[in-house]
């Protein structure tokens, strides 16, 4: 749900690029029709970003997708019930109940073999079973004899926190397995069913990747294969994935159980992603809410929106999503003012009171006269939107998408002769949106004054406007 760009809903990006191009009112020239090349907007400096959200633009790191968490008694349930869980505790009972010889890497080679032979065991399966039950508290080798560990019977007569302590310990023994932590992330990535035949060929990639010199050579193909089915096998037992079919394709499939999610968005979580949960927007800051909009789909997202919206009066959302908007990346200020249509005209006063903000003036203008407010908004406004929007727009979007989305339904030369004097626009992102319009305009003329105007934003005079301090990159 691009609302970074636009509400889905109102259509409010394509709106707004319209007034920042100039096509809003018939006849009324290009934002830099009446700025004379160097005249640039006051103001300069790095725009903010949201803290909580992953740089934007090329070559930064995929936004995980926002998730939608079970219940936790359910999820319990489903821990109490894992076959490698329940193996775990087997194994603790059946060694402390002998007091059999071993540490916590294992059982030591005699009473190994009598657990494989006792509790019908393969020597793999044991080793993961006992790696668990260790790990997880389980069982314990006080000098180096076998005794009950402190959970031992959590799975039996613990409480659904408890159980899924245990369960989440286990997640993170196993995870900590070379290969299993970079599967169930992907997995967690993806939010959906995986072909076979396509995680395989990640995990070949992933494994070649982690080639260093001096380290011996990794197994061949069919070894990694047999590897693949390994870590599915364990993380199945585990409740972490489950394996589905491809009607359609005729392939086998996996995707992570509702288990699976809840472990991988805590661990991921503990790790400093930010993982956005459907459901809890109500109880967010506008912040979160726009940062979560940013990755659902439109159903999803009018969700969110309308129980954020539920939570709060008009004039209490008004204000939060415009200090969000504020403060927030490019992108962020889009969204904010897109979701602040579904306010209406309760959030007006707070609008207005927005365009004393040089950094949200022009998002402001643009929205009071989408519905029905007088507001000036000047060629430099313009030309600042235009960019604005544009760098909203490559948080996220593909340039080749931006570059078509833009500029809309302007004849080349009008695109031209308005990208030639954007290197003036005072935004920090003026560089970039100029070098992704010179890359990927399909029309040659309009590329090659995107070139021009991109080396023009890189001369020392107009970075040192940009780069002037207590200044904010605003028009």
């Amino acid at each position: 749900m691009a609302t970074s760009r636009r509400d889905p809903g109102t259509g409010r990006g394509a709106s707004a690029s319209r007034t920042a191009t100039g096509e809003a009112k018939a006849g009324e020239a290009g934002p830099l029709a009446s700025a004379p090349e160097g005249s640039a907007p006051e103001g300069s400096g790095p725009a903010r970003r949201d803290p909580g959200r992953p740089a934007g633009g090329r070559g930064a790191p995929p936004a995980l997708p926002p998730v939608r968490l079970a219940p936790r008694e359910e999820l319990a349930g489903s821990a109490r019930v894992a076959p490698l869980l329940r193996a775990a505790r087997l194994v603790a009972c059946w060694a402390a109940a002998g007091r059999r010889p071993g540490t916590k890497a294992g059982l030591l080679p005699a009473a190994a073999a009598a657990a494989m032979a006792e509790l019908e065991l393969t020597g793999a399966e044991l080793d993961v079973a006992w790696r668990v039950a260790a790990g997880t508290g389980m069982v314990a080798v006080p000098g180096q004899r076998a005794a009950a560990g402190r959970r031992v019977d959590v799975l039996a007569s613990g409480d659904a926190s408890e159980v899924l302590t245990v369960w989440e310990d286990a997640l993170r023994v196993m995870l900590a397995a070379e290969d299993l932590d970079g599967m169930a992330t992907a997995l967690y990535t993806v939010g959906g069913p995986v072909k076979m035949d396509a995680l395989f060929e990640a995990y070949m990639a992933a494994a070649g990747s982690r080639e260093r010199p001096g380290r011996p050579p990794r197994p061949g193909g069919e070894d990694l294969a047999a590897g693949l089915s390994s870590a599915l096998e364990t993380l199945a037992d585990l409740g972490v994935v489950e394996l589905g079919t491809d009607d359609s394709a005729g392939g086998l499939t996996v995707t992570l159980s509702r288990l699976g999610v809840w472990g991988m968005h805590r661990y991921l979580g503990a790790q400093g992603w930010h993982v956005p949960v459907l459901g809890s927007g109500d109880r967010a800051g506008a912040a979160a809410l726009l940062v979560t909009l940013a990755s659902c789909d439109a159903e999803d997202g009018e969700a969110e929106i309308a129980a954020w919206l539920a939570a709060r009066s008009p004039d209490r959302a008004a204000a939060e999503l415009i200090d969000a908007a504020r403060h927030g990346s490019p992108g962020l200020r889009g969204a904010g003012f897109a979701v602040l249509d579904r306010v209406g005209e309760q959030a007006v006063p707070a609008v207005q009171a927005a365009l004393a903000d040089p950094v949200l003036r022009a998002h402001a203008a643009v929205w009071l006269h989408e519905h029905g407010e007088e507001a000036e908004l000047g060629p430099r406004e313009r030309a600042w939107l235009l960019v604005d929007l544009g760098a909203g727009l490559l948080e996220e979007a593909d340039p080749r998408d931006v570059v078509s989305e833009l500029l809309p339904d302007l004849p080349p030369k009008a695109q031209a002769d308005m990208v030639a004097g954007l290197w003036a626009v005072n935004h920090p992102a003026v560089t970039d949106l100029l070098t992704a319009l010179s890359e990927h305009h399909p029309d040659p003329a309009v590329a090659r004054a995107a070139r021009k105007a991109a080396f023009k934003a890189r001369s020392p005079s107009a970075g040192a406007r940009r780069k002037r301090p207590g200044a904010s990159g605003t028009p």
